[in-house]
């Protein structure tokens, strides 16, 4: 799962811009018989995306805290 991940490299790409119905290799089947519909998904590439999104917030909030400490050295001066 790792090696799917780092094959992946998304870091300077929008969320909004991706298709994450093909990055989750998204399909459905239609049972004609039955009616018994089926979707899969890739569940590792799942994984990933919850991965980078959770390291996309976390930078987010490391920088989000750097501005913070920065304004507030801006007010004391």
């Amino acid at each position: 799962m790792d090696h799917l991940c780092s094959t992946l490299d998304f870091e300077d790409t929008l969320m909004t811009e991706r298709n994450f119905e093909k990055e989750l290799s998204h399909s459905v089947y239609y049972d004609m018989e039955d009616g018994n519909d089926t979707e899969t998904i890739c569940y590792p590439s799942l994984i990933c995306i919850i991965t980078e999104l959770c390291d996309r917030i976390e930078q987010l909030e490391k920088v989000n805290k750097e501005n913070l400490s920065l304004l507030n050295l801006v007010e004391k001066d």
